[in-house]
This record gives structure tokens, sequence and C-alpha cells, in this order.
């Protein structure tokens, strides 16, 4: 039995970075076709734009850096821009929001998606 791979939506966020900061598209569909046969997922975490501003005054709780959160505008083009990116992903994808601020019942929609759709491990 080997347990599918996780890791970081380091393809999305670059392609994010890179559009947003120097207005440059990569193509990561060669990556994405290895990545496929290896059964990773994306499980993009969003929120209402609505949400944000109770996000904010949490994340103010711990931020090193509370002036970066006194403009929200860039993070909504952010999540904008990274929903747009997944979209174009062929990897099976979950989009799951969590504006509740509800953790454990996130983890358990995480986990139930990985069981029903076969991505809790690598294929035979």
């Amino acid at each position: 039995m080997v347990i599918s791979p996780i890791v970081d939506r380091f393809h999305i966020s670059t392609q994010t970075y890179q559009k947003q900061i120097y207005s440059k598209e990569y193509d990561f569909h060669w990556l994405e076709e290895r990545l496929l046969p290896l059964n990773f997922r994306i499980v993009f975490c969003m929120r209402s734009p609505e949400s944000f501003e109770a996000a904010r005054a949490e994340r103010l709780k711990f931020s090193g850096n509370p002036s970066q959160y006194n403009d929200l505008t860039p993070f909504l083009r952010e999540q904008e821009l990274m929903r747009e990116l997944i979209a174009r992903s062929m990897l099976p994808t979950l989009t799951l929001d969590i504006s509740d601020n509800n953790a454990p019942a996130a983890v358990e929609r995480v986990a139930d998606w990985l069981e029903a759709s076969g991505g809790l491990y690598m294929p035979d």
C-alpha cells in the first residue's frame, strides 16, 4: 500500500505570482502530465469575499506585518486568479469554501473527498 503524495500548490502559486508581478504566463501542463499518474490532487481553499474582513481580524492577532492586510483587494484578486488557474488544471480538484473558519469540518470534507475519489492511495 502506497499513500498518495501531498504537496503544496507550488505550480499554481508560481503561475499566480509570475502573472501578477511580471505579467508572464507559464504553462505547467508538462508537470501536471507527470503528477496525474502519481494521483496528485488539488484542494483549493477559498473564502467568500464577504468573509475576508473577519479572516483579516483573526490574522492580525498573529501577523508580524499587519499593514499588509490594510487593503484586502490584492488578496481577493489573487484568489480569483488562482481559481482561474486551477480551473485549467488537469488534476482532480476539490474547491473548499472555508469562509466559516471551521477547520475540523474542512478536514473532514477533504478526507471524505479523497476517500470517495480514490485519492488516498496510489493506483496499482
